[in-house]
């Protein structure tokens, strides 16, 4: 007989807001270790399991998605990897709801008709982010400045600070190499040559990078003398 496809591997996902975003290497094999030649489609499968913990889940998977290879429509293919955002809008209000676990299963879909079993699960949480830090404010001295503020709230995991030349107009990447974790109110930003520096700073809730960031503080000016 014909193998099915394998499920797919490699899946990569995490939030942002209340948007969850998935990808994975399009699948090139089938269960029996042989080429999958005549792949077709993948079926993205979702579930609301706040309640798995209680037993009282009933856990239904619904299908949200299915993203044909020669016309994906919804989902991006590139580098050999499939790009899904999971918005929400089928659910009733539209958006995924913050805090609550949904659980994400893919199966590949062969011209035959033959389906993969179900990918291992993913779970994802949407968080909601943080508010922004307060009083934030700086001093400049010797071409370093020097940025103090406080945390929208205790137990926020850290913070990204954003410089900018220009009012208003930041880059994407920030002046910290790294998260300032949260219990931190300050850092220094070293090296800079005499003018004026714009400086916002926002916080988050996730751990690692990509950061799912919250609204920007207000915007403060610091002039770096000669």
């Amino acid at each position: 007989g014909i193998s099915p496809p394998a499920p797919p591997s490699n899946i990569q996902s995490y939030t942002k807001g209340s948007a969850a975003y998935l990808n994975w290497e399009i699948q090139t094999k089938n269960m029996d270790g042989s080429k999958l030649k005549d792949l077709s489609r993948f079926m993205l499968l979702r579930a609301d399991v706040r309640d798995r913990e209680t037993g009282g889940c009933g856990c239904a998977y619904i299908k949200i998605a299915m993203i044909d290879m020669e016309r994906p429509a919804t989902a991006i293919i590139k580098d050999d990897r499939v790009f899904f955002v999971d918005t929400g809008d089928d659910l009733f209000p539209p958006g995924l709801t913050y805090k609550i676990p949904y659980s994400y299963k893919i199966v590949v879909e062969a011209r035959s008709g033959l389906l993969s079993p179900e990918s291992a699960e993913i779970i994802l949480t949407p968080i909601m982010p943080p508010d922004p830090p307060v009083k934030f404010q700086g001093t400049a001295q010797n071409g370093t400045v020097i940025l103090k503020w406080e945390a929208p709230k205790k137990d926020v995991k850290g913070f990204n600070i954003y410089r900018s030349k220009s009012k208003g107009a930041y880059p994407d990447v920030p002046v910290n190499k790294e998260l300032i974790k949260g219990k931190v109110m300050s850092f220094a930003d070293i090296g800079l040559a005499p003018g004026a520096y714009y400086y916002i700073i926002r916080a988050t809730d996730s751990p690692a990078p990509p950061f799912d960031e919250g609204p920007a503080s207000q915007e403060i000016e610091i002039m770096v003398e000669k």
